[in-house]
């Protein structure tokens, strides 16, 4: 079985053992994969009792581990690979017969070998009666594992499934995964790094109540920045005029023209460099000098709109990587940027579509100054503005040559966000 190819930050090894709270672990995962990560599920005997096993290959999209000695995968020592690959372990629900198995090193099933072989940090989720969580062998078998590095997080006080009213109750899902996220944010490539990104439309007034703008929801922008500060990035995002709300743990300043953004990312960036600045924002393309000082009326649209001073916007992306980027001088300190653009191509074969993407892309990238570039095609099913998903081709500089990366089919901007950030950690 393929463990996946994520880069690592975001890979997440689910136990699940045989407790009533495992009920809850198909929602756990779901919350898990929102979040970015890949999860793959391992199940101890006592948990089929409790959850179905399709059920939570499902979630994962991935087969679930149960057995030890499964003759498929222990041809290429198939728990040892399983130990190696994640971030990080969770234990959700941890009853207390497995709390005792790790805490003596057993290694009689899947689950408590992955525990003994792994070297990723362990978060166990604690669920079980009152009395088992209080009694003495319990409470000694924690203060061991706490002594090799295990971080627990619960259990609540609440009505536990035999009925009484207590400490031992499961903590709820979400809470499970900000506890986790936390941790991998801690370990992960983007902790620590710094991100500024653009996102949403501007506007052009042409009077004091109208204006010129876009499609632009916003959406992606706010993807990334949320994203990318759930991977432990200090975050910045400058928005256009959208009705989103702004992501937990991002500072968000907010704009309505070009030339107000332009003044935003420009006086972040000539405080302190960023790691990386992800254009997201579409930005309008035509500007005028002032537009007029009062409300036109109908009769007078047609003749005053172009006597207005329209004139070419600014190419923001452009002045700032000249400054701040690509273009900055020797020994200055120099920001990497990631441009977006969405192109129009006709309608053609797929590997000839590509190509054109590709073309546009590189010539982009080139005029820019940039040092990567998302492109994507305006019209295509499941991409653009108005729709939930998006995909595209994302360029970046190696070198004198231009790596060329698919994102695949369109998927879930939020995902879409992750995986830009997966492969930027490696460009």
């Amino acid at each position: 079985m393929s463990l996946g190819t994520r880069p690592r930050g975001r890979r997440v090894l689910l136990i699940v053992s045989g407790g009533i709270a495992a009920y809850k672990t198909p929602e756990l995962v779901r919350a898990f994969v929102s979040a970015g990560c890949e999860v793959q599920v391992v199940m101890t005997p006592a948990a089929a009792a409790f959850v179905s096993e399709l059920s939570l290959a499902t979630v994962s999209t991935r087969p679930v581990r149960k057995r030890l000695l499964d003759p498929e995968e222990e041809g290429h020592v198939g728990h040892i690979e399983l130990a190696d690959w994640p971030d990080l372990v969770v234990v959700a629900p941890a009853t207390a017969d497995l709390l005792a198995r790790a805490t003596a090193g057993m290694a009689d099933d899947l689950a408590a070998t992955v525990l003994l072989a792994t070297r990723a940090p362990v978060l166990w989720a604690p669920a079980m009666n009152t009395n088992m969580w209080r009694h003495p062998a319990t409470q000694a078998n924690l203060a061991t594992l706490r002594t090799r590095g295990a971080e627990f997080v619960g259990p609540d006080r609440g009505q536990l499934a035999c009925g009484w009213i207590g400490e031992g109750r499961m903590i709820d899902p979400p809470l499970i995964v900000a506890a986790a996220l936390a941790k991998l944010e801690a370990r992960g490539p983007w902790a620590g790094k710094r991100v500024l990104v653009s996102a949403g439309p501007t506007r052009t007034y042409i009077d004091p109540v109208r204006f010129v703008t876009n499609a632009s929801t916003g959406a992606m922008g706010f993807a990334l920045a949320e994203a990318a500060r759930r991977a432990g990035a200090e975050v910045t995002l400058v928005a256009g005029p959208v009705e989103l709300a702004t992501p937990q743990g991002v500072r968000r300043v907010d704009v309505e023209t070009a030339e107000q953004m332009f003044a935003a990312l420009e006086g972040e960036l000539s405080q302190r460099p960023y790691d990386w600045v992800a254009m997201v924002a579409a930005v309008q393309d035509l500007e005028i000098d002032g537009g007029a000082g009062h409300k036109l009326e109908k009769a007078e649209l047609l003749t005053k709109l172009p006597t207005l001073g329209w004139r070419a916007a600014r190419d923001i992306l452009a002045a700032l990587t000249a400054r701040f980027g690509r273009g900055a001088p020797a020994g200055a300190p120099r920001s990497r940027f990631l441009g977006f653009a969405a192109q129009t191509v006709e309608d053609g074969p797929e590997d000839r579509l590509q190509q054109e993407l590709i073309r546009l892309g590189e010539a982009k990238l080139r005029a820019k100054g940039a040092d990567a570039i998302f492109v994507n095609r305006v019209g295509a099913p499941g991409v653009g503005f108005a729709s939930a998903t998006n995909a595209g081709l994302l360029l970046a500089r190696d070198g004198d040559a231009i790596a060329v990366r698919a994102s695949g089919p369109p998927i879930a901007k939020a995902a879409l966000a992750t995986w830009l950030l997966d492969a930027l950690a490696t460009t």
